[in-house]
């Protein structure tokens, strides 16, 4: 087989031609219809806060009238409790992180409000990233207005149970809540979890007027891991024909590619994740999620047991200890050709399909 720079040009054309055909849609989840944990720009609406007063932890009271004009994000807690919220307590704290320099409020209404005085909110909100802040806020009222509240505003559950514990003395529902700037409850999404954390964010962000947007760089990043592919198998094919030179200029491009994916990665998961509210999570269930997980964590332990074995491979190549070389070579080109492929496959499974 021989290999031309011509026929290499239009593969790698070729190539990018179908990162680009395979790119996400512009609105993710936009499909979705009418779901409880409603996606970012879904004009859905579950109906209205109605009218509160609460005390904040700081003091003073707060009414519904003081949280309209900017989106809130709502849960119920309390500071005993020994089940579900202090799960729900760090998803909040991640929330606020998230929702820092936008106009948008993280709120915590105690459901414990006896127990959960000014004070103890003081404390148990010392013991979160950003509970002291501004930002959000920690209310509590008598007991019977508080679950009244809850269960005419926001149709959830919260009921005490007599005699048990302190930290099970109240039984009540895991969600957190988005708010709009007109007080319209416009999403329910579990708040225990990371996915469900997310998803509110991206709600609140939204109804804060900070458009959803899809990065470019998972695209990007497909089509390094499929030129990386690309070279890998020219380069296989030039040292079977004895071209030398080729390969040698093969595998240096493929080393580059990767290491340009590797920047643009390390960017896209540092710097503009956090930005956007938080990562695109796989939303499948079952075997699909198994299979799912499995070619991710095969993926990413190959890639770091794969780098020191590619740097080894450059190292011999460059001292000219060719039968080490070769060595090595049989063995991180497979792991190599792996990854890249898997890279692909991660981002059509969860961007795409």
């Amino acid at each position: 087989m021989k290999l031309t720079l011509h026929g290499t040009l239009i593969a790698l054309v070729c190539l990018a031609m179908l990162s680009i055909a395979c790119a996400p849609p512009s609105r993710p989840g936009a499909d979705m219809g009418f779901e409880l944990a409603a996606v970012a720009d879904s004009p859905h609406e579950f109906g209205s806060v109605g009218e509160f007063e609460f005390e904040e932890r700081r003091g003073g009271r707060l009414a519904r009238e003081d949280l309209l004009g900017e989106p809130w994000l709502v849960a119920f807690i309390f500071t005993r409790c020994a089940t579900i919220c202090p799960a729900m307590t760090h998803e909040l704290s991640r929330a606020h992180s998230a929702l820092e320099g936008i106009d948008a409020k993280v709120v915590a209404i105690s459901i414990d409000p006896d127990h959960d005085t000014p004070e103890v909110l003081t404390e148990y909100a010392s013991h979160f990233d950003g509970g002291l802040s501004d930002q959000w806020l920690f209310l509590s009222g008598d007991e019977e207005s508080t679950y009244d509240f809850i269960r005419t505003s926001f149709k959830l559950g919260v009921e005490r149970v007599d005699e048990a514990d302190p930290g099970l003395a109240v039984s009540h529902s895991s969600m957190i809540c988005a708010v709009d700037s007109a007080g319209k409850i416009r999403g329910y999404y579990n708040g225990t979890t990371p996915e469900g954390t997310d998803m509110a964010v991206r709600r609140v962000r939204y109804l804060a007027g900070v458009a959803p947007t899809v990065s470019a760089l998972p695209t990007l990043n497909a089509f390094l891991n499929g030129v990386a592919a690309l070279l890998l198998v020219l380069g296989l094919v030039a040292i079977k024909a004895g071209n030398k030179e080729r390969h040698a200029l093969l595998m240096r491009l493929a080393f580059a590619v990767s290491a340009a994916f590797l920047a643009s990665y390390l960017y896209y998961h540092f710097v503009v994740i956090p930005s956007q509210g938080g990562p695109v999570r796989f939303s499948g269930s079952g075997v699909t999620r198994v299979a799912y997980l499995t070619l991710l964590l095969t993926h990413v332990l190959g890639a770091i047991i794969n780098l020191p074995m590619v740097l080894r491979t450059f190292w011999l190549a460059h001292k000219e200890r060719w039968e080490d070389h070769k060595w090595w070579a049989k063995r991180t080109l497979p792991l190599w050709l792996y990854v890249s492929v898997t890279g692909v496959l991660v981002y059509l499974v969860l961007y795409v399909f």
